[in-house]
């Protein structure tokens, strides 16, 4: 990395350490996601949804394409022997460091696009929607995460294309600043955000909803 782009770098990280709002924005997502921690691992969210009819005009394969997609997009992030494994290793001669980062970071960024961008105005946010509205206290939490402040601004840098690497992780750009996010912390979120969608999955597949 040259001297300008580490300076660069630095200069993000600062501006997003001193940006309060940016700071208690990821604090409330983390707190969310601590709480979900312990509700995805129970049953709370799946009984919630198995009361709640699958939109009219909408089918199960409507939930399963997104998951299938999401998983897929998880696959990509291959190792052998613990070193990466890409789709250009037969053409180019990439350094470790490198095709490290491109793996983790290219794995996260389409985790994140297939829920947060893809599936968000579908049947899974209609279904999370519904069970809120009937009072489903897991279905609740989840919709806040998803209309978290944090989570907006991921979203809407992803649907833009304005986010980057970093040296930190991932750096996400809208309107109001950048924020930035380890890798840790956004593998956290698609965890659950996997275990979300296959509780809606295993939810909607269910009689009556299917026959």
């Amino acid at each position: 990395m040259s001297s300008t782009a580490r300076s660069g770098e630095i200069a993000i990280l600062r501006a997003a350490l001193s940006d309060d709002l940016a700071r208690r924005q990821l604090r409330e997502c983390r707190a969310l996601l601590e709480d979900l921690a312990t509700r995805l691992t129970s049953e709370e969210l799946l009984r919630e949804l198995c009361g709640i009819p699958l939109p009219v005009g909408r089918s199960v394969e409507d939930l399963s394409s997104g998951v299938f997609w999401f998983a897929l997009a998880g696959s990509l992030d291959r190792r052998e022997g613990g070193l990466p494994v890409t789709p250009l290793d037969a053409k180019l001669d990439l350094s470790l460091p490198l095709k490290v980062q491109m793996t983790v970071q290219g794995s996260l960024v389409l985790r994140l696009h297939v829920p947060l961008v893809y599936m968000r105005e579908g049947v899974l946010a209609d279904m999370i929607a519904a069970s809120a509205r009937a009072g489903g206290p897991c279905s609740g939490r989840v919709r806040k995460l998803l209309n978290s402040d944090f989570v907006r601004r991921v979203r809407n840098a992803l649907s833009h294309g304005s986010f980057s690497p970093c040296v930190a992780g991932l750096v996400f750009r809208d309107d109001d600043g950048a924020v930035v996010a380890t890798p840790g912390l956004l593998n956290w979120l698609c965890t659950w955000l996997m275990l979300i969608q296959l509780q809606a999955l295993a939810a909607g597949a269910r009689s009556p909803h299917v026959a």
